[in-house]
């Protein structure tokens, strides 16, 4: 597992949500080098990813973890006036969310967990399936490493 992959997961372990730690990891993978304006990384981060965690605020829409990564594309490479090509971040946008549906079959949070977060009925199952360890740390993994290679490329 690669650095940037490690931090996600450590900061998903923690008890940050998954949009938050892939977020918090590229953010910090890229440091001011390739954040010049800062833009990118600062303690807001976090709060801007808080509404993508669990599926779309358990909404059983897209993967937070997927989530997290369209955020720092989007900050790192996105438009900041009108005249800019959205181009760029909707290629690599793209890129990672084929890579993403190419591993995982899916990039929607309820069809990856088989579960409805949104739920009390949906939340016991997820717990009693253990999704929590066994596969949502390879989303926010696969997720933060694909997003930052593709930043990188």
């Amino acid at each position: 597992m690669s650095d940037v992959a490690d931090r996600a997961t450590g900061y998903w372990r923690s008890g940050w949500l998954c949009a938050e730690s892939v977020s918090k990891a590229l953010a910090e993978a890229l440091g001011p080098d390739e954040d010049p304006e800062g833009l990118v990384d600062g303690p807001h981060l976090p709060r801007a990813a808080s509404g993508f965690c669990s599926g779309l605020a358990r909404t059983g829409g897209m993967c937070g973890a997927l989530s997290g990564a369209v955020l720092v594309i989007g900050l790192a490479r996105g438009r900041s006036s009108l005249r800019d090509s959205l181009d760029i971040p909707y290629a690599l946008v793209q890129e990672l969310r084929e890579a993403f549906l190419a591993e995982f079959g899916s990039d929607n949070c309820a069809e990856l967990t088989g579960c409805r977060l949104d739920t009390a009925e949906g939340q016991k199952t997820y717990k009693e399936r253990g999704l929590r360890d066994a596969l949502c740390p390879r989303l926010i993994a696969f997720a933060a490493e694909r997003g930052l290679t593709l930043l990188r490329e």
